[in-house]
């Protein structure tokens, strides 16, 4: 299969929070981007791949991201917003039956039985690209579930304007490639410098 590069708009339909960054009584998502990551697994979600079951599998990036058709840059907004905190409840104990040691050193984290979270807004676009197989070969709107618990929805189209993204560095690792890194923001979200979509997709061709 010969790998193209595609690139799409994604536009947020409904709200969603990641915790990714620690805030004073609980989380906040990063407004800027959404991960290559989470567009690769909700695109796998969306077209059947995931298998149902109930319980979370082994975490193995590589080995899963190696079955999928496809790889992702990382989705970059130039107007990141986030709604006013959110007030959300953890109850440990009834919701998820963990040991009393593990319930105290939540309640005395950022995760208490009430913390804030921080959502992205409905409405943000997003601009990135996918590579490999055309998963709007059959439909000219995607829509995918992102962010905690799958809570967030996520319409993905064809966007021709897309000229430049970002790669995630985090990922190239995960399959041997070493790429500079412009902006570190988590251990598994690193931000490369701009890639032409061409170049991009040169370098992603090495992770299919």
């Amino acid at each position: 299969m010969d790998a193209i590069a595609i690139g799409v708009k994604a536009t947020t339909l409904t709200p969603f929070a990641y915790h990714s960054l620690m805030v004073q009584s609980g989380t906040a998502t990063l407004p800027e981007l959404l991960g290559d990551r989470a567009v690769a697994f909700g695109l796998a979600a969306t077209l059947g791949m995931l298998r149902a079951s109930v319980v979370l599998p082994k975490k193995d990036y590589q080995g899963h991201m190696r079955v999928m058709p496809w790889r992702c840059s990382c989705f970059i907004t130039d107007k990141p917003r986030l709604l006013p905190p959110l007030i959300r409840r953890l109850n440990l104990d009834e919701d998820g039956g963990y040991k009393r040691k593990i319930q105290n050193i939540a309640k005395k984290a950022n995760l208490g039985v009430f913390h804030q979270i921080q959502e992205v807004p409905y409405g943000q676009v997003f601009k990135g690209a996918i590579f490999g197989f055309d998963p709007f070969v059959d439909a000219e709107q995607l829509v995918i579930r992102v962010g905690l618990h799958r809570n967030g929805m996520v319409l993905l189209e064809k966007d021709l304007s897309v000229s430049q993204v970002r790669l995630n560095a985090a990922t190239a690792a995960l399959f041997g490639r070493e790429l500079s890194v412009e902006r570190y923001c988590l251990h598994g979200l690193q931000l490369s410098p701009w890639y032409s979509l061409n170049d991009a997709l040169n370098e992603v061709v090495q992770w299919l």
